[in-house]
């Protein structure tokens, strides 16, 4: 067992402390990190040292404040009647008043600052980058990571694991986001400008943001400790490349009356990262840890792949070429609902009117040998043989679509196989999506629709592990995905925000395929 363990904090080699200034009658904020307004990218050194890193204690810690865009305001610091649950004042006639911030109202529900339910501020991390201090040679590197953790996490987490991660953690609200989505406290006070003076640092008090912690999940640190001694890793160089705002924020609202305009706009907005610290310990070992070390270890990796949707009956093809594949997750966004604030970037919800799929391998079905039916689904009859089980005909929309099979294979792909102990995202999820998808009215001067707080987590998957640990080779290997369903075909059973039927509406297949990588970390190469 290791000698000694040593605890670590490192600060960003590019660090770039956050300024903030009282003035006339806001804040004034400067520096930080930021995709906007500040350093788009983070960067930690990890020296060389005949020492461990112990990935499981690595984190990266720091606080979150957000501000108006101009680079002045912090935002839900102002109204000395800011109510901490965003009660609205006046009563539901004043529901639709106020603007972003306003000292002289209640901060109101449609104007709370809607951080995306599933992943919270890991959403702040769009690529992540490591490279060795030895030869600064690019071990390995991931797309959409934030799109991957929101992903896992709602089949990782009950919902009763969200009930404190609004104040701590990553910030995630989970399914209940527009009960938990209050104005985050990016400030020791509530009060105006002149509250700043109590705080024994003033603007800059280190009680100014909102604090969080998010391990880094990627192959690299994934479960074995790394050897940086110069005969192996030699240092590591881990950059972080921070996502838009739009990838963190969303409008209370995909479509908002016009006395909501104003109010429901997070645009307005950008995110600051401050005090960024990477944590964790160093492990010295002993001659034994020494004698076990293997120097090629084992990683469980992801590739990211896109693709479209265009049509009711729609065949994708990947060709990986990765050696030992162990799944695909394949979910599904509207052609609109990435970099814009009007809808969360992290609801994945069906493909609209989903009524079946097959997987192949080279044209041939794989893993499973059947197309796989959503029973009912919106093409099926009641008794009478007429009319449809269409979503808008029914009390509780999720109904018509069976999707037992469906969700338990996407499950797999994400699970190695296994049943989640753990799960947010389930039928009641799904329910409130639809409704929200089918509230297609006409908007009015006070009418709100589209709830982006409601949030779903399902997709379309196969597992190649078969729960026993087995892969598939994809070298010159297709995977295919036949997926049949409403997509632009004005179907009037189902929404008609997502049907096609006013404009030409495609889906954005985003897939993750998992595989099993080997990593030297003498030679530093990776055989994927």
């Amino acid at each position: 067992m290791p000698i000694i363990k040593k605890p670590f904090s490192l600060s960003p080699l590019n660090d770039n402390p956050v300024v903030c200034s009282n003035s006339t009658d806001d804040i004034v904020i400067s520096g930080g990190f930021s995709h906007k307004q500040g350093f788009p990218t983070i960067k930690f050194s990890i020296p060389p040292q005949p020492s461990m890193l112990e990935v499981a204690s690595l984190k990266l810690v720091g606080q979150i404040l957000v501000k108006q865009a101009d680079g002045n305001g912090l935002v839900a610091k102002n109204g000395t009647t800011n109510e901490y649950n965003n009660g609205i004042q006046g009563g539901e006639a004043n529901q639709f008043a106020g603007t972003i911030e306003n000292t002289d109202v209640s901060m109101l529900p449609q104007t709370a600052l809607n951080m995306n339910g599933w992943g919270g501020v890991q959403n702040v991390i769009d690529k992540v980058v490591i490279q060795s201090k030895k030869s600064l040679i690019e071990l390995t590197s991931v797309n959409n990571y934030g799109g991957y953790v929101a992903l896992t996490e709602s089949h990782s987490n009950n919902a009763d694991d969200y009930g404190l991660s609004p104040l701590t953690h990553s910030l995630s609200s989970g399914r209940d986001g527009g009960k938990l989505n209050r104005r985050l406290l990016t400030c020791a006070t509530s009060t105006a400008t002149a509250g700043m003076s109590s705080l024994s640092g003033g603007a800059n008090d280190r009680m100014v943001g909102q604090f969080f912690s998010i391990p880094i999940k990627i192959d690299l640190l994934g479960k074995q400790d790394l050897f940086l001694d110069d005969d192996y890793l030699g240092g590591l160089l881990i950059t972080l490349h921070l996502a838009s705002d739009s990838s963190v924020f969303c409008n209370r609202f995909a479509r908002a009356g016009a006395n909501l305009t104003t109010a429901n706009d997070m645009s307005a907005l950008n995110y600051v990262l401050k005090n960024i610290k990477l944590e964790g310990k160093y492990l010295v070992p002993d001659q034994q840890d020494m004698s076990a070390l293997q120097p090629v270890m084992n990683l469980d990796a992801r590739l990211n792949l896109i693709n479209d949707i265009h049509s009711s009956v729609n065949a994708n093809s990947y060709t990986p070429q990765l050696q030992s594949v162990k799944s695909v997750s394949n979910v599904f966004l509207d052609n609109d609902q990435t970099n814009t604030f009007t809808k969360n970037q992290v609801n994945y919800r069906r493909p609209v009117g989903l009524k079946s799929y097959q997987q192949a391998r080279n044209g041939l079905r794989f893993p499973y040998n059947y197309e796989t039916f959503a029973k009912p689904n919106m093409d099926s009859v009641v008794e009478n043989g007429t009319a449809g089980f269409g979503e808008k005909q029914l009390q509780f929309p999720a109904l018509a679509v069976g999707d037992a099979e469906i969700r338990k294979q996407f499950e797999a792909s994400l699970l190695n196989g296994a049943e989640p102990y753990h799960s947010s995202s389930g039928i009641r999820t799904t329910n409130a999506s639809i409704k929200e998808d089918i509230d297609d009215g006409n908007v009015g001067a006070d009418d709100v629709k589209n709830d982006n707080t409601v949030i779903d987590c399902v997709g379309v998957g196969a597992d190649y592990s078969m729960g026993i640990g087995m892969t598939q080779q994809f070298i010159n290997q297709d995977y295919n995905l036949t997926l049949k369903s409403a997509v632009n075909t004005g179907n009037s059973l189902v929404s008609d925000l997502r049907n096609g039927k006013t404009t030409q509406n495609p889906l954005l297949e985003q897939s993750f395929i998992r595989y099993n990588a080997q990593f030297d970390t003498q030679n530093l190469v990776k055989v994927i």
